[in-house]
């Protein structure tokens, strides 16, 4: 008897110490254009930690940031686990994550941000678009931290609207900023909070920095006072089933800026700037830093409202490559892929794939890659050439767009390298390419309204492949400036009674098949 008791004992007491201990990691595989790509969702310990454990309540005016952030400081310090956000509106000032925390939101939760600038005047190391300085706490924040997650199915506000009348005054405190770079002033010494009358720089509602193992999963996310999901620095990210609702300006969706090894997975937006947007640093300081963004899988994400599906730029002077976005649905933005740089950016974006993309209803063009981006918030004060090269398109549908294609290199570095195969365009214009080398059109189909489907200029070695054309002019393509190799090997030119026109394109060389 006394033997099966003991034998109870243990047997109890290996069950019981299962239940503490951490979850197995989940791998996730993913098959791109350069490789396989492995990410690993961090395992938590099954300890649980209620913030209302830590003095956490409910209700309006109560600042729970003490109750919050010591719930997270307990759960890390005992080899972590979850810090649960229970049913009910928890206010809330910043808190800070930390390594092998699960901020968890049940069902009913909403994690409300007080919105008192000066709860915030804490001076924290940011990025703010693409320089390093002190500024603004973001509302979430992870520094040098691993094994973090925020998961859930509750709702993270973070009530920003009062923090967007500062976009009118950022130039100001921009250009200090800027002047600070110039004078290679040490990142942690340039302090925005310092600058008179104040900063007008917002911080992000969640931004990780130099984090490894990061999971974002599950919760709804409401405007904050700038970018949204901003990871910097970053690596083995995983960002799925995000609901991110937005509105305010600059209020971009996912930011992975200079990160290594990103997820981005069966999310919806509906935001007040771009929706997926990657980035890499700006200008002296993006070389300074000299950190690419890399290796990002974009699938199964859909848009309701944004300015851009999928955005590049135009931060990117660290360089951006190896990006795959697919079976993705970017209908209703202003522009649904886009990739945007100007002189004096630098950088290099190389190696990008997009495939099995749906865009319906498109405000202005459903595909532009623009070198003369010309709305950043502060001028380049080089003219350091960027570089765009090896982008790949493939089955893109669109159904209307006002215009379908839009290239525009810069002359001195024109836009190298870009295929299109079966991809299914209409707009009221089709083509429109100016500084392009070896851009080449496979079984596309392209209908455009009162105008030439195909506009070339400035640019060579451009080919189309049993394409289809239609139009109501009766011209197929206009020729312009300095133009010279065009092959049209397929193509329905009997359709149209003019094939092409040149204009100042003595070197021309139009082979027809």
């Amino acid at each position: 008897m006394k033997y099966f008791q003991i034998l109870l004992i243990v047997l109890f007491s290996i069950l019981l110490q299962a239940c503490k201990t951490e979850n197995k990691n989940q791998l996730i595989t993913e098959e791109t254009p350069w490789g396989t790509e492995q990410f690993t969702l961090p395992a938590f310990n099954n300890k649980r930690f209620a913030i209302t454990d830590f003095g956490a309540k409910t209700g309006n005016n109560i600042n729970n940031q003490n109750a919050i952030q010591a719930a997270i400081d307990d759960c890390s310090s005992k080899k972590g686990g979850s810090v649960i956000i229970p049913e009910g509106i928890w206010e809330t000032s910043f808190i800070t994550l930390k390594s092998n925390v699960n901020l968890h939101l049940e069902k009913g939760a909403v994690l409300r941000f007080i919105n008192d600038f000066e709860l915030y005047k804490v001076p924290t190391f940011t990025r703010w678009e693409g320089i390093e300085c002190m500024n603004y706490h973001p509302l979430i924040y992870a520094k040098d931290a691993s094994n973090i997650a925020i998961t859930g199915d509750g709702i993270i506000d973070g009530n920003g609207e009062k923090w967007w009348k500062l976009r009118e005054h950022q130039i100001e405190s921009l250009s200090k900023l800027y002047d600070e770079v110039q004078a290679n002033t040490a990142p942690e010494k340039r302090n925005c909070l310092d600058f008179k009358p104040t900063s007008y720089l917002r911080p992000s509602l969640i931004q990780t920095v130099s984090c490894k193992n990061v999971w974002v999963e599950g919760v709804e996310i409401h405007s904050g006072p700038m970018w949204t999901v901003h990871f910097v620095y970053s690596e083995n990210v995983v960002a799925k089933k995000l609901k991110i609702v937005t509105v305010g300006s600059n209020n971009d969706g996912i930011t992975p800026d200079a990160c290594k090894k990103v997820l981005i997975d069966d999310c919806s937006f509906s935001t007040g700037d771009d929706c997926i947007v990657i980035k890499s640093g700006l200008n002296e300081d993006g070389w300074r830093v000299g950190k690419a963004s890399e290796r990002i899988i974009i699938k199964n994400c859909h848009t309701k409202t944004g300015h851009g599906g999928v955005v590049i730029g135009s931060e990117m002077s660290g360089g951006v490559k190896n990006v795959y976005a697919h079976d993705c649905d970017f209908s209703g933005t202003l522009i649904g892929v886009r990739v945007k740089s100007m002189k004096g950016r630098g950088g290099i974006v190389e190696n990008l794939w997009f495939k099995d993309i749906r865009m319906d209803s498109i405000k202005q063009e459903a595909i532009r890659i623009n070198m003369h981006y010309g709305a950043s918030s502060i001028a380049p004060r080089t003219t350091k050439l960027p570089i765009f090269r090896n982008f790949h398109f493939e089955n893109i549908n669109t159904s209307f767009s006002k215009t379908c294609i839009q290239i525009k290199g810069i002359p001195e570095q024109k836009i190298e390298n870009l295929t299109f195969k079966n991809i299914k365009m209409k707009g009221e214009s089709g083509v429109i390419m100016e500084n392009a080398n070896t851009c080449n059109f496979e079984s596309a189909t392209i209908e455009s309204g009162t105008v030439e489907p195909l506009q070339i200029l400035h640019s060579n070695n451009i080919s189309f492949n049993n394409c289809k054309f239609s139009s109501s002019t009766d011209t197929l393509m206009s020729v312009k400036d300095d133009c010279k190799k065009i092959n049209l090997t397929g193509i329905n030119t009997s359709d149209f009674k003019t094939i092409f026109t040149a204009n100042n394109s003595s070197k021309l060389e139009v082979t027809i098949k």
